[in-house]
């Protein structure tokens, strides 16, 4: 992403706080702040990394099934500069990783770009089934869960189904032009990386992921002070996440933050901590992941050969 416009999301996420702090009443929310525990901050920040190490397993765990082999420090410096697209749309900017690759490893993009979108394919399809633990608390994200879960089958029936994916090829072959040669490339990627074994391997690793970043929210309540229940945390943070990257909106920026804080009211909490808990959890997760990838992308960008 473009300094310019690192330069606009972050001004829009000052105005989204602004009016959240508005909406929590600037007073209280101020208040509850200094009372929160800021221990648990560092706690916050360990799970989080765990989180990323784990997702790096997986992504390590892709690349390796289609043949890409790099060594450990380019692969960590790839995956972790990859974080700084998080402030992009549903983290669209994440094929970002596959140009990375080509231009250290040489691998082409046909074989990277496929790996990437079903690294975050795992990813969304771990955030619905956690969010599946919420259907019967809140009703009412039963439509988005399952408009979810019929696009993703959807696509792995185009992808799996030889009928449908010689279709869908031929079509696009036809409107790829000069690159009409990837389409079929891209196909067999992805149908190597979206088996069924691998799938279950990598939702499994997706899950234990998502889960450190639900407790990160378990926590944070606590250290406001408060409690709700794990699975209930489970179901809030996976489901605002949800919704924040379909939103398409960079980062999930005002949508995350309001559906975390109007569920967290919905479980009972007050407007200030909910609040204020959305903006701790944020804070560690969005904000923590995108500057660690810009500071190490800038650290170690000489890798990059020109």
């Amino acid at each position: 992403m473009e300094i310019n416009k690192i330069w606009l999301v972050l001004i829009f996420a000052i105005v989204v706080y602004v009016i959240l702090g508005v909406y929590a009443d600037f007073g209280n929310l101020v208040l509850a702040l200094e009372s929160f525990d800021w221990k648990y901050v560092i706690i916050l920040l360990s799970l989080t990394t765990l989180s990323y190490l784990i997702r790096f397993v997986r992504w390590n765990f892709f690349l390796k099934s289609v043949g890409v082999n790099l060594n450990l420090k380019d692969n960590l410096f790839i995956y972790l500069s990859g974080l700084s697209m998080t402030i992009t749309p549903a983290k669209a900017g994440e094929v970002w990783k596959g140009w990375l690759i080509k231009d250290i490893n040489g691998d082409s993009l046909s074989k990277t770009v496929p790996v990437v979108i079903s690294d975050r394919l795992t990813d969304m399809l771990a955030l619905v089934i956690f969010s599946l633990l919420g259907i019967l608390y809140y009703k009412q994200g039963a439509f988005v869960i399952i408009t979810i879960l019929i696009l993703f089958g959807g696509f792995l029936i185009a992808v799996r189904t030889e009928t449908v994916s010689n279709l869908l090829i031929s079509i696009l072959e036809k409107r790829a032009g000069k690159y009409s040669k990837d389409v079929k490339s891209m196909h067999i990627t992805f149908k190597e990386t979206l088996t069924p074994k691998k799938l279950i391997i990598t939702t499994g690793l997706g899950l234990m992921a998502w889960f450190m970043e639900c407790m990160g929210l378990y926590l944070t309540i606590i250290g406001f002070g408060d409690h709700i229940g794990i699975i209930v945390s489970t179901f809030t943070f996976s489901f605002a996440s949800l919704a924040g990257a379909l939103s398409l909106i960079p980062g999930g920026l005002g949508v995350a933050e309001a559906t975390l804080s109007g569920l967290l009211q919905f479980f009972g909490l007050t407007a200030t901590i909910s609040v204020g808990a959305a903006i701790i959890i944020r804070f560690s997760t969005l904000w923590y992941g995108t500057f660690l990838g810009i500071i190490v992308y800038l650290l170690g960008k000489s890798r990059i050969k020109n």
